[in-house]
């Protein structure tokens, strides 16, 4: 369980068969009185460690706070949401650049370029550029074998998709959302939408303390997620039709279409999709949902050389993009390290400082 229920973690970026897909509109609403840092600086300038201490700084106040992470380096992180207060920030950086909507009204640029040396940084530009592209062919392989997964996967939907009793399936969905759901108010709720796990160099990353987090939590073990995906689609539509607020996360291998997990922080509930890709082995589930009872035998033994083979060359390909990432992660690692050595990070700390005291 998580050792602090303030804490959430979750990624709003993502690398995908389609490429990076970034959810950072999800972000902040300015006009619903949000406010936003944006932070705007090179690799190994700080920003990250800057986030880090505004969020210790949240935590010794026991504020509730979202923690985002980056897909390309899960010990980083990308932004930090203080949803109570109102206030977020963010790397602004490619690939999820972000610039001001109503510049000093809803949002300001916090530029660590202010904290370099720029005359050392023009010496090593040589080096720098090399590094950058080298990063960035290593990211372009890892896409190339994720959207390869991508076509293959869809392959394998539509085998699976024939097995699939959907009017059983509806009908289940039917049954939880009248369990749970009773009118809350007379309007909509609302939807976050975020990423629960990532593709990352570090493997399948799943944030299994932020489900922990939930009194109530139902596991699916669905290893293809179409069962999953219609339940909690129903879920999804059924919670914000009655009043209830909603955070919605999307699989990585499918963003638009494929939903991985529901937290619905009113009713202390969660539901969330359990495969081999992340099987949930740390999360405590009060009932485990199987996908196979939704599921036509025959139908599916028709094709299960097929699936079978496909699973194989999935799992090759999977392989092969995280390996690619874990490369451009050590070659990023070594681009930090020439901008590391050429910042004022006592100047960082004071930028941290001061955000830390509007803030709080």
């Amino acid at each position: 369980m998580s050792k602090n229920k303030n804490i959430s973690k979750f990624f709003l970026g993502a690398n995908t068969p389609g490429g990076f897909f970034s959810r950072f509109d999800n972000l902040y609403t300015p006009d619903e009185d949000w406010f936003c840092y944006i932070i705007k600086g090179g690799p190994g300038t700080g920003k990250s460690g800057l986030m880090k201490k505004v969020a210790k700084a949240a935590k010794d106040k026991d504020i509730k706070t979202q923690l985002i992470y980056c897909s390309s380096d899960p010990d980083s992180l990308d932004a930090v949401i203080f949803p109570d207060k109102r206030v977020c920030i963010a790397d602004g950086t490619s690939p999820h650049s972000i610039d001001p909507i109503y510049p000093g009204a809803s949002d300001t640029v916090i530029n660590l370029s202010d904290c370099w040396d720029s005359g050392k940084l023009y010496d090593s530009r040589e080096n720098i550029i090399n590094l950058t592209k080298k990063n960035s062919n290593y990211h372009l392989r890892s896409r190339l074998y994720l959207q390869a997964y991508g076509n293959i996967y869809k392959d394998t939907l539509k085998m699976i998709k024939d097995g699939v009793n959907k009017d059983k399936v509806k009908n289940y969905s039917k049954r939880l959302s009248k369990k749970f759901f009773k009118r809350k108010q007379d309007i909509f709720g609302k939807e976050k939408i975020y990423f629960i796990s990532g593709i990352t160099p570090d493997g399948i990353v799943i944030f299994e303390d932020t489900i922990n987090n939930y009194h109530h939590v139902y596991t699916i073990d669905d290893e293809y997620g179409i069962v999953s995906s219609i339940i909690l689609q129903d879920i999804r539509y059924d919670a914000i039709k009655y009043g209830y607020d909603i955070i919605t996360c999307f699989c990585p291998l499918d963003p638009k279409n494929k939903v991985e997990c529901i937290l619905i922080p009113d009713l202390d509930l969660a539901f969330a999709v359990s495969n081999s890709l992340h099987p949930l082995s740390g999360v405590r589930y009060e009932k485990k949902i199987n996908s196979l009872r939704f599921l036509d035998n025959k139908k599916l033994k028709e094709n299960k050389q097929k699936i079978r083979f496909n699973k194989k060359i999935l799992n090759e390909l999977l392989k092969e993009s995280i390996n690619n990432l874990a490369r451009a992660k050590s070659v990023h690692d070594k681009l930090e390290e020439e901008y590391i050595k050429c910042m004022d990070f006592k100047k960082v700390d004071k930028v941290a400082d001061d955000i830390i005291n509007k803030i709080f």
